[in-house]
């Protein structure tokens, strides 16, 4: 336990278990006839954020997602500004290049992108 008291800040622990106590009294609240008793184990897993870094936000789609043409994957690899793309091409849909940035290009001054930091993240 005191490996994990290393890398889990006590707030985010905190956090976790106040979730966890409200999920617990939602549920029971509902007229369930259940109760939560104990917690015989609890595994928290956590990643290290690593934003992306470099020039381009682009990532391409596996084949088979592509061909079905269910979505439109600009290709922005001169950028990093993947959520204005997509937000420009879901507004005005180009039928003749729907991958292209250039298809986007003059709806560019219809939307303010000001105060939005490029790449997103989530």
């Amino acid at each position: 336990m005191r490996y994990y008291k290393k890398l889990i800040s006590p707030d985010f622990m905190t956090t976790c278990l106040r979730k966890i106590v409200k999920e617990s009294e939602d549920f029971e609240g509902r007229d369930s006839g259940w109760t939560l008793d104990e917690i015989l184990r609890l595994e928290v897993r956590t990643n290290r954020y690593s934003p992306f870094r470099g020039s381009s936000s682009f990532i391409e789609v596996p084949k088979q997602v592509a061909e079905t043409k269910a979505i439109i994957n600009v290709i922005n690899k001169k950028d990093s500004q993947c959520f204005m793309w997509s937000i420009l091409a879901a507004l005005y849909p180009n039928t003749s290049n729907p991958n292209k940035t250039s298809s986007y290009v003059p709806h560019l001054n219809k939307l303010n992108f000001d105060g939005i930091s490029f790449p997103n993240t989530a």
